[in-house]
């Protein structure tokens, strides 16, 4: 993002007197249980999750009973349902005015900021989350044990426009992080709200 915020771009619009700012708040970390154990006996949790399974929005990529596991993937374009990055809030004042944008760091958003040469520049960032999911199903006792572990990946691009139009570069930013371990960086930290975790283990009974 930086490269892209500091390029020079011809004939795009001089703000001399516009200023932007960013406030970012992280998040707090979320405990999130990704185990569960049943009542219900091996084969009867294991037809019920896959049927389950194959009713919502999940991929099925593998299905190995013998060895217990369900391997499953996923996307989405509003990665806030399942993942916690944080909340921004970018500040833009000219002579027009100020306006301050403020949304979940995880998501899409449009907003304008000047870079360190005072062009101003509109921004359209972009989100999207893919996910694998590996299922662990084993017996356990008289019942059945499930594990749900994620790994999460947050894409991100943004790009830049000049107030005169004119293409302004582009920045891709990738967070990679997993159930029980988080995303953290010098200007954004993720983690799982488990969400999605909980959803699949409601679907064992």
């Amino acid at each position: 993002m930086r490269k892209l915020l500091g390029a020079t771009v011809v004939g795009l619009l001089m703000s001399g007197c516009a200023t932007s700012s960013l406030d970012y708040r992280p998040p707090t970390t979320h405990p999130v249980s990704n185990t569960k154990q049943v009542g219900a006996p091996f084969d009867q949790a294991w037809d019920s999750l896959v049927r389950q399974l194959s009713s919502d929005f999940f991929v099925i990529n593998n299905i190995d009973k013998n060895s217990r596991l369900i391997n499953l993937s996923f996307t989405s374009n509003k990665p806030s349902e399942f993942v916690d990055c944080g909340v921004s809030s970018r500040t833009f004042e000219n002579a027009r005015g100020k306006q301050t944008v403020v949304y979940s760091t995880a998501d899409s958003a449009a907003f304008a900021i000047v870079n360190d040469k005072s062009i101003a520049f509109n921004i359209e960032r972009k989100t999207k989350l893919d996910g694998r999911v590996n299922i662990y199903v084993a017996p356990s006792g008289s019942g059945t044990s499930v594990a749900v572990n994620t790994k999460y990946v947050v894409n991100v691009q943004s790009i830049a426009t000049g107030f005169d139009g004119a293409p302004g570069g582009r920045g891709d930013n990738v967070f990679d992080f997993s159930t029980k371990q988080g995303f953290s960086s010098a200007e954004v930290s993720c983690y799982a709200k488990g969400t999605l975790e909980n959803r699949i283990l409601e679907m064992v009974n």
